[in-house]
């Protein structure tokens, strides 16, 4: 029976522990995220380019999207914070 109660009292203690490095690795990983979307996006605006440049037809179709794929990364931290401060969520 101690052994329980000895168990669940580090179990408790370390619960907060857990819960702020597993808080850390998420923000990690969407700061990661992030970076690669952009990457990524910024190599599409390329090729959008290149297919413009040789004068393929859906050379202007694939720009847009490239620039509006960008828009949305760029935006989507922002548009999160947003919707969290409305929400009333920390």
């Amino acid at each position: 029976m101690k052994f329980i109660s000895i168990l669940t009292t580090t179990f408790f203690f370390m619960t907060n522990a857990f819960g702020a490095s597993l808080k850390g690795t998420a923000d990690a990983l969407g700061s990661e995220a992030r970076n690669i979307g952009l990457a990524l996006g910024v190599f599409a605006l390329v090729v959008a380019g290149i297919f413009l440049a040789l004068g393929k037809q859906e050379g202007g179709q694939k720009v847009t999207s490239a620039v509006m794929g960008i828009l949305v990364i760029l935006t989507a931290g922002t548009l999160i914070t947003t919707l969290r401060s409305v929400a009333g969520g920390a």
